[in-house]
């Protein structure tokens, strides 16, 4: 399937749609739910418009994700346009690294690309898939232009290591994962309480990493254009609580913009906030 042309792939995601949208439909329930809590001020009517719209769109992009494998460099220059690439570049010039947050919004697997643009050494986190063998495909179709994946759970231990050998990364990372229930970050996000990883705001204060927010616009269909945006320039002059509510804020504001793109069939919000544990404020 990764060596049919575009076309054809999209000829295949119409078909692709009604199977997972109608028969029986693909976690219906899941992303309805997702949609009425993070939007209880939309009508019904709405909701079924945005849940109709993702379900399009995500199946546009599990086909572009297997089709990523066929793709060469110059078709992710006609497809995945990066505008501002010199500003993570120029602090390679300053000899540091960067902590980049992203989310699970447009095609986000298309990012890997990014590794061609930059001049810092790519370090893509990831959170390793249940079916092993699906898991090895992914990992390397992600790898293919240079990008390095790093388990979720060996993050610190990479950097450390890149630091110590003066190499400077950048380290690209989808924080709006689903963090074991240990964890104990409670914040609100989308109008629900959320569990959020705490390791991004520890390794950019430990490390004096400026933090960045990477967004990922859909500018037509099969083609995306992706930007970088200051978040902290300096992190160890805030908290660990402050640089994660700052992402959340960023990230709810631009799926409140285009609430189709946002991955609303993850299982974000399966896990509960125990009474005893406090929402960071």
């Amino acid at each position: 399937m990764a060596r049919f042309p575009f076309w054809f792939i999209y000829l295949l995601s119409g078909g692709f749609f009604r199977i997972v949208y109608y028969f029986p439909g693909y976690r219906r329930k899941v992303v309805r739910q997702n949609l009425k809590n993070a939007f209880p001020e939309k009508t019904e009517i709405e909701i079924k418009l945005i849940e109709k719209r993702f379900y399009h769109h995500f199946c546009d992009l599990t086909l572009e994700t297997i089709k990523m494998r066929g793709m060469k460099p110059a078709d992710f220059g006609v497809r995945m346009k990066v505008a501002n690439a010199e500003l993570i570049n120029s602090y390679f010039e300053k000899g540091r690294s960067v902590m980049v947050l992203t989310m699970h919004y447009n095609n986000w697997e298309w990012g890997t690309y990014l590794s061609v643009h930059l001049k810092h050494k790519s370090l893509a986190v990831y959170k390793p898939l249940q079916d092993a063998a699906f898991d090895r495909l992914m990992n390397e179709t992600r790898t293919k232009f240079g990008t390095e994946l790093i388990r979720n759970d060996q993050i610190y231990k990479r950097v450390l290591k890149a630091e110590k050998q003066n190499e400077l990364v950048f380290i690209w990372l989808a924080g709006d994962q689903t963090p074991p229930v240990f964890h104990k970050s409670w914040f609100r996000f989308l109008n629900q309480d959320a569990l959020f990883y705490p390791g991004p705001a520890i390794i950019s204060k430990r490390f004096g990493q400026p933090v960045f927010f990477q967004r990922i616009e859909k500018t037509g269909r099969g083609k995306y254009e992706t930007t970088f945006e200051f978040l902290f320039e300096n992190p160890n002059k805030f908290s660990e609580t402050e640089i994660i509510k700052t992402y959340i804020r960023r990230m709810e504001e631009v799926i409140r913009e285009k609430p189709e793109f946002y991955l609303w069939s993850h299982k974000r919000w399966k896990h509960k906030r125990p009474t005893d544990l406090p929402l960071q404020n």
